[in-house]
């Protein structure tokens, strides 16, 4: 009976209830199209800063995470076929990839013209799956793990970024070399030869990135059978914490291995295990922005109990409780939020649809930044978030209609009879 007079008296004076049905869907659609773009954006940094630096899980030397910022070669895994045996084992059939790399600083000097850059040496075959500079390459062509000998010198290949070679002046074809500290702190000065320039789109790879393969690193840094670190991606990232305290796990009681360390991307101090700790941050802002669309439906609801005051008086002379007048009111308001929520939802997906397709070009706002994050940005859809933002719309409209309803329950029957 009570539902049943609260459609009718929505129905009432329709104006009024579209009116608070449009405030609240615009709210919920608003949240579903910036939850999408969040969404969106926490994707594209999770996937660019885990495949091209950290990993879903990276296993190295305890010191080298001491160290971390100065990216030491000499804090070295021995064996690493056999720890990415171990990783296989532990992590099962949730494993994508698990592959050695090194990272080191080096200062590069060509004709002249100097630039701070950062060497990245990986499985040249296994990183096609990975940091893909393969499908990136803009002039010359991808990593072949050859070495060349001209005149008693050998060339190793060397791949580079494309803002990178613009700055420096280098092309496809020129070589230079390279003054490096080795992993038993000796001085190498290895010469290598450009074969290819690629160009991601991503200002940290082109401005910063230029890549060797893991052979010729351990050959040139005297790193021999050892890696500098294990990058190992999940088809589950969420899981990374998980898998990686069982790894460190079994690293602690095994005396071989006691010296290595795993650690999940969300606490490698990356730039996505940063934003992903801030998203609750996010989860307010969705709220104020539903509370201040219900709060319109707080003010139809007031105008509601002061036009039938009467009715109330009424209502209750004929034995309606207090809980029931409560209930009633509250379920109008709930209602008309629902409505609205569902109608801001739909609205609010049709808007994700084409932009998680073809999504929007941010390159004038993200290049001269070194974000890890993809110029075009595609909007997410979710169905978690779908749900979370139908609750939260009805949750909201719920409260807030507490307020007047709470009003109108406390009313005494005479009182509200004589007040008309």
């Amino acid at each position: 009976m009570i539902l049943k007079m609260a459609f009718r008296n929505i129905r009432r004076n329709s104006r009024r209830s579209i009116l608070a049905c449009l405030s609240v869907g615009i709210a919920i659609m608003a949240v579903v199209v910036l939850q999408g773009l969040i969404d969106g954006m926490m994707d594209n940094i999770i996937k660019n800063s885990t495949k091209n630096d950290t990993g879903h899980i990276r296993i190295a030397a305890k010191e080298y995470f001491e160290n971390l910022d100065y990216m030491p070669v000499y804090y070295t895994i021995n064996n690493p076929d056999k720890v990415m045996d171990l990783v296989s084992s532990i992590v099962g059939e949730d494993l994508v990839i698990a592959t050695g790399r090194f990272r080191f600083p080096v200062l590069i000097e060509f004709n002249g013209n100097n630039k701070v850059g950062i060497c990245f040496a990986g499985d040249i075959q296994k990183e096609k799956d990975l940091i893909m500079l393969h499908k990136s390459i803009v002039d010359g062509r991808y990593l072949s793990g050859k070495v060349v000998e001209e005149n008693g010198i050998k060339y190793r290949e060397i791949i580079i970024g494309k803002k990178m070679a613009e700055v420096l002046g280098i092309k496809v074809g020129d070589s230079f070399s390279l003054m490096l500290q080795g992993s038993d702190l000796g001085i190498r000065i290895p010469r290598f030869r450009v074969v290819g320039i690629f160009s991601t789109g991503l200002n940290a790879l082109d401005s910063n990135i230029f890549m060797i393969s893991l052979e010729d690193a351990k050959d040139v840094l005297g790193a021999y059978d050892m890696v500098q670190e294990i990058i190992v991606i999940l088809k589950n990232y969420n899981r990374a914490k998980e898998v990686a305290d069982r790894m460190n796990n079994f690293f602690s009681k095994n005396e071989e291995f006691s010296y290595l360390r795993a650690v999940d991307w969300k606490s490698s101090g990356s730039m996505a295990g940063m934003l992903d700790q801030v998203l609750g941050i996010y989860n307010i802002i969705y709220f104020i922005i539903t509370l201040l669309g219900a709060f319109i439906i707080m003010s139809i609801m007031m105008m509601v109990i002061l036009e039938r005051r009467r009715e109330i008086g009424i209502l209750k002379a004929m034995g309606f409780k207090k809980i029931e007048i409560l209930a009633l009111f509250t379920l109008e308001g709930t209602i008309l939020g629902t409505i609205g929520t569902l109608g801001g939802v739909i609205v609010g997906v049709l808007i994700n649809v084409p932009l998680s397709i073809w999504g929007i070009d941010f390159s004038s706002s993200l290049s001269n930044m070194n974000f890890p994050m993809d110029n075009v940005i595609k909007w997410m859809i979710t169905g978690s978030s779908i749900l979370g933002a139908i609750v939260l719309g009805v949750f909201v409209s719920a409260v807030i209609s507490l307020i007047p309803s709470r009003h109108a329950s406390n009313m005494k029957p005479i009182d509200a009879i004589k007040s008309v």
